[in-house]
């Protein structure tokens, strides 16, 4: 957990909700993003993070960066070696609670934060001997679609000249996770050498919100408030982290959706938006083109016979009355 999204944000739209309408935000390598109801980690996921430059003091700025979902640490010696696919190390996601005591992540904390946009995400939720797919998103009257800049109030006229009128995907506003990045660069010549910019999914503990009945862990959430302060490099991990936790919390216990959708899910090769409707609208969808059709046409036969076998009996009661006459 967590381990399976959907994305459909486009890069504008990306750009907005990290406060674009009141400042400039780069975007970078986002031609690498692409429309998926079914993503799984080594995919590339948008990452909004402090930008530097390549300087190492503090900034306000910030960019948009497509980063492979599965973080591979700076000091790797093989990117395969972070590749869960390839029987690699698992780093998609981080689990909050050791994050200062783990030397994989205690150096990231303070300098390299990022916020991880998805539509929603997967989790099966334990049913007896079975699991069942259950989809979470934040629910569509959650107004939470950008992130605020430090020491300037949230502008919302700004932010809404561009949903209005505008139909995006998705309607609702897009889940803030909390991130940990890593920039890693193969030992090979620096002509032909490969850089690889990756993040993981914070994780904390469900207890006391709706989550707790889906699965044991669940991101660590970000509100538009908490997000900016989570890319403020000024602010110290072990001053805020118990803020956005908090607040994390709150979110879940609040406003989350939840509903289950199909087993399609469930084979990462699938990626229709079918993967993202509730259950019963995907079964009735499946049943209209499927043995729904079939019965359709038998009722049809029947409804038709049944017609006919009544203008027979009508047409023999006539031909009575007029013998009779």
């Amino acid at each position: 957990m967590c381990g399976r999204g959907a994305l459909t944000l486009s890069a504008d739209r990306c750009q907005r909700v990290a406060g674009s309408a009141r400042r400039d935000v780069r975007l970078r390598g986002t031609a690498r993003l692409r429309t998926k109801y079914n993503l799984g980690p080594q995919s590339y996921v948008p990452v909004i993070r402090t930008a530097h430059d390549g300087n190492t003091n503090c900034s306000s700025d910030r960019e948009v960066c497509a980063m492979r979902w599965g973080l591979v640490p700076s000091f790797a010696k093989r990117s395969e070696d972070y590749d869960v696919f390839k029987g690699g190390s698992t780093t998609f996601n981080a689990r909050v609670e050791g994050a200062e005591s783990s030397n994989l992540w205690r150096r990231l904390l303070d300098r390299s934060r990022g916020v991880v946009l998805f539509d929603g995400f997967y989790e099966w939720k334990a049913v007896g001997k079975s699991k069942v797919p259950m989809y979470i998103r934040n629910r569509d009257e959650y107004d939470g679609h950008s992130i605020p800049w430090p020491s300037e109030p949230e502008v919302e006229e700004e932010a809404s000249k561009h949903r209005s009128g505008e139909q995006e995907s998705p309607a609702q506003a897009p889940l803030l996770l909390a991130g940990l990045f890593d920039c890693w660069q193969s030992q090979k010549d620096s002509s032909d050498s490969e850089t690889v910019d990756s993040v993981t999914i914070l994780t904390m503990d469900p207890s006391c919100t709706p989550m707790e009945n889906v699965h044991d862990r669940m991101p660590v959430f970000l509100t538009p408030d908490t997000a900016a302060l989570w890319l403020d490099e000024t602010k110290p991990f072990a001053t805020i982290i118990q803020l956005v936790l908090k607040a994390s919390k709150a979110h879940a216990a609040s406003q989350l959706l939840f509903y289950e959708v199909s087993p399609l899910v469930s084979n990462i090769r699938n990626e229709t938006p079918d993967c993202i409707i509730p259950r019963k609208e995907y079964d009735a969808k499946q049943l209209s083109k499927g043995i729904g059709r079939f019965f359709k046409k038998k009722e049809d036969a029947t409804t038709a016979g049944e017609k006919r076998k009544a203008e027979v009996l009508h047409e023999a009661a006539d031909a009575r009355v007029i013998c009779l006459d």
